[in-house]
């Protein structure tokens, strides 16, 4: 990772695990640097993906797995559900936005749910800065492993 790691990402590396998730900005590579760590969440006390780094103000953003796959997969879907990303929490619904998806957020609350498809980008609109980023992956509820559904909140 180029620079030093501040206390934030010194923390994350001491009490997570490397994952095979990571984000894409713009046009960056699948690095270290860009790499989510496994935690469990105290909050909703499941499986939940930290990282902290820079994000620049109008960029795409992408979760993608080690060889390049997005999550979440635009082609999972069973009886049910497709598959989507909610952005939760007052920061995430203000610093990230889906195009090409259909939107539907929550009157009264800072949750915004986004059905995708193979068309669907995520884009940054926060102040360019260092954010940390928190990002639960759900399957479908059959128990298929398939990035169906992701939750990303922001601080």
């Amino acid at each position: 990772m180029a620079g030093k790691l501040d206390s934030t990402q010194l923390e994350i590396r001491r009490i997570g695990k490397p994952s095979d998730y990571y984000l894409k900005v713009g046009r960056s590579g699948i690095n270290a640097a860009h790499q989510f760590y496994l935690t469990r969440s105290e909050v909703y006390h499941c499986d939940e993906y930290v990282i902290r780094l820079q994000l620049t103000e109008g960029k795409e953003v992408a979760i993608v797995h080690g060889d390049g796959r997005k999550v979440p997969d635009p082609e999972v879907y069973n009886q049910i559900f497709g598959p989507g990303i909610t952005l939760n929490g007052a920061e995430a619904v203000a610093d990230f936005e889906v195009k090409d998806a259909i939107v539907c957020p929550v009157e009264g609350e800072d949750i915004v749910y986004n059905f995708v498809s193979e068309q669907s980008k995520v884009y940054f609109r926060g102040k360019t800065g260092k954010y940390t980023l928190f990002v639960r992956i759900y399957d479908n509820n059959t128990g298929n492993d398939n990035d169906r559904w992701v939750v990303l909140s922001a601080e």
